[in-house]
């Protein structure tokens, strides 16, 4: 686990800085493409390798999750906030396909917002980087075969879209906002529509110090919540809604 008042280093702190933001995206693809990512491993996965961050046990667990959501008939729709490339966006809409539920996906696809005093000063070499593309991110959800009539796309700042959006009852929420405002408020506004049974994936508790603060506030309040943390690197952190 990093420390508490840390936050994860960049790679290719040069490139980024003379990469301009648009290209960032690309740059991502091309450099997993280069790396083989996604070879032998079976569908969804190698297509969606090229357009996701998500450690392969991150990656597991939400497809697990949300086929295992269909199978046992928990209503509610797919929904994750911080969408990036959308690689795991499109393995929720992978799940979804064929079940008539709908997949909201929530980014502002303008980078980081400005960090708090909760997120640390190793959180502030991160405000305006790890910029998207919502253009990626539709292409893979199709590639994937996903019927896009089901696929919502809400684009801008959490605050200005996810209290007007109509998700409907939510039984998978998966959570990739890194810093402590934006994670605070999508458990604060999502959780609450949530069915019973439902699950909450949160990428970046360990590797953030103010979503793992914004988690553990949240958790806190509700002291029916267990948060699961797994074992090893890019273990997936999830909790169950009872």
């Amino acid at each position: 686990m990093i420390e508490q008042d840390d936050a994860p280093p960049q790679s290719y702190p040069m490139l980024r800085k003379l990469l301009p933001k648009a290209l960032h995206p690309v740059a991502r693809g091309i450099r997993k493409r280069l790396r083989r990512e996604g070879l032998g491993m079976a569908e969804p996965f190698r297509t969606i390798a090229p357009y996701t961050q998500a450690s392969k046990p991150r990656q597991f667990s939400i497809l697990d999750k949300t086929q295992q959501l269909v199978r046992d008939g928990v209503q509610g729709s797919f929904v994750e906030c911080g969408v990036l490339d959308g690689g795991t966006a499109a393995l929720m809409a992978y799940a979804a396909t064929g079940t008539g539920r709908s997949v909201h996906l929530f980014d502002a696809w303008q980078g980081m917002p400005s960090s708090t005093a909760e997120d640390g000063e190793g959180a502030k070499k991160w405000e305006g980087d790890i910029v998207g593309s919502e253009t990626r991110a539709r292409n893979v959800i199709r590639k994937i075969g996903a019927n896009m009539e089901f696929v919502h796309f809400h684009k801008g700042w959490f605050n200005d879209t996810l209290s007007v959006a109509d998700t409907g009852p939510v039984s998978f929420l998966h959570v990739d906002c890194d810093f402590h405002d934006p994670t605070l408020l999508v458990l604060e506004t999502i959780v609450p529509r949530m069915t019973s049974g439902g699950w909450v994936q949160i990428d970046d508790y360990l590797s953030f110090r103010g979503c793992r603060i914004a988690t553990d506030r949240f958790i806190a309040r509700r002291p029916d919540i267990k948060l699961n943390v797994g074992e090893g690197a890019g273990a997936p952190i999830c909790f169950q809604i009872p």
